[in-house]
């Protein structure tokens, strides 16, 4: 009997088998993952922000408005020598006050004595000959009478030899010596009078002289008197430059002196104020400010605004003056201050937690925030010394719900239930 041939199963059943086996398990998950139960889905709830708001209540304020500053000294000085000399004692010391006329430095003066005194001599000795010129004119005008006397009596002279020349009684010689002594005569007299004519120029030149030695010695006065370093007005010394012993030169910087009545305040204000102050100053209305330093009350008026911006600035500085007579602070300082800007209607005053940015609240309509752009216009505060920022809006009307929640994340159409009440129920619905 013939042995049977095996089939294609049977000779590959080794491996097609475990693939068979494999396919069902797949076809089963596949069937499982299918027919998977699911649960019902769940809606998504909004969430609800709780928020605290204040009504919209405009009124009238007068705005506070916060600047920074720096005190100056716009009254100040440096004192330079006079002279080329030694110092010979120093009286002060740096930030030291002083009084107009206190001595500060004295200057070694036997130099400029030795000067004044040249000066003086050389004044004397034109002084003199202004007097020896005078003298002399007077004496000119005398001679001048005498010398005419002598011309006449030489044309005389000069007549009768003539006559007896023409008789042949005088020799020609003796008619040419009456000429030449008549001559001669004229010439005296001419010289005479040319003397006398010039006087008013000689006593011109030496009265010049006279005025240029006497600006001179006046000169040699005030540098000996500058030796003697005063304040030119009451103030403190900011720095010294020099120490007794030391040698300086005309020129030379000694110290340095500001006047203590003189301080000012310099503080930027920003350009939106600056219609209102410009107003104010216009129509000489005080402008006052308060600041405080190291515990001392101060109080500052605004004088006028600077005439140049600085650069990159976004205002424009303006220049306080410091009432407080006994305060001496020093320039450089910074300090903050309050300004006080004239009362203004129509104005939103709010706690700063709700302002967003710098320009921006928001308002509650429905149980939603709704953005608002407001102008912060300065500060105040409340009856409890509460700080308050006092805003403009045209977007805003008397009553509107006003957000006073810092919320991180406040947006327009944000959810919120005011605390103290109750969501309504058409929101919550909506929000589902």
């Amino acid at each position: 009997m013939a042995e049977a041939v095996p089939n294609f199963f049977q000779r590959n059943k080794r491996w097609i088998l475990p693939i068979l086996i494999l396919g069902g398990a797949v076809a089963i998950f596949a069937l499982l993952i299918a027919t998977k139960p699911t649960a019902p889905s769940q809606p998504v709830k909004e969430r609800v922000w709780t928020v605290k708001v204040i009504s919209a209540e405009y009124g009238s304020y007068a705005p506070k408005l916060s600047l920074y500053g720096q005190i100056e000294a716009p009254s100040s000085s440096t004192l330079s020598a006079p002279v080329t000399a030694f110092v010979e004692s120093r009286n002060i010391s740096e930030g030291e006050l002083v009084e107009t006329g206190q001595l500060l430095l004295k200057l070694d003066n036997r130099d400029a004595n030795l000067l004044l005194a040249q000066r003086q001599a050389d004044m004397e000795r034109i002084e003199a000959q202004i007097q020896a010129e005078k003298v002399r004119y007077q004496s000119d005008l005398k001679a001048l009478k005498i010398e005419k006397e002598l011309v006449s009596i030489t044309q005389r002279t000069l007549e009768r030899y003539k006559n007896l020349s023409n008789r042949q009684v005088a020799s020609q010689n003796q008619l040419d010596d009456a000429r030449r002594t008549k001559q001669q005569q004229a010439l005296s007299l001419n010289s005479r009078q040319q003397a006398i004519n010039d006087h008013p120029n000689r006593l011109a030149q030496l009265e010049a002289q006279l005025k240029q030695t006497k600006a001179l010695r006046d000169i040699a006065a005030l540098d000996l008197e500058r030796t003697r370093i005063i304040a030119p007005f009451p103030g403190r010394i900011a720095s010294i430059n020099v120490a007794a012993g030391d040698r300086v030169r005309s020129g030379d910087s000694l110290l340095n002196i500001y006047n203590t009545e003189k301080l000012e305040v310099r503080a930027q204000i920003p350009s939106r104020f600056l219609p209102v102050i410009r107003q104010q100053l216009a129509a000489k209305q005080n402008i006052q400010a308060r600041a405080e330093l190291d515990g001392q009350q101060m109080n500052l008026t605004l004088e006028r605004l600077a005439a140049a911006v600085e650069g990159g600035g976004i205002g424009i500085d303006g220049l306080f003056s410091i009432s407080n007579n006994d305060y001496s602070g020093e320039p450089g300082r910074s300090i903050a201050l309050n300004l006080r800007m004239p009362e203004q209607p129509q104005l939103l005053a709010l706690p700063p937690q709700a302002i967003f940015g710098t320009d921006r609240i928001y308002i509650v309509q429905d149980q939603r925030l709704v953005s608002r752009q407001i102008i912060r216009v300065g500060d105040s505060l409340d009856q409890n010394g509460k700080p308050l920022v006092l805003v403009q809006s045209n977007d805003l009307k008397a009553g509107d719900q006003i957000l006073i929640t810092q919320l991180p994340n406040a947006v327009t159409g944000l959810l919120v239930k005011i605390a103290g009440q109750k969501t309504s129920a058409a929101a919550t619905a909506k929000a589902e």
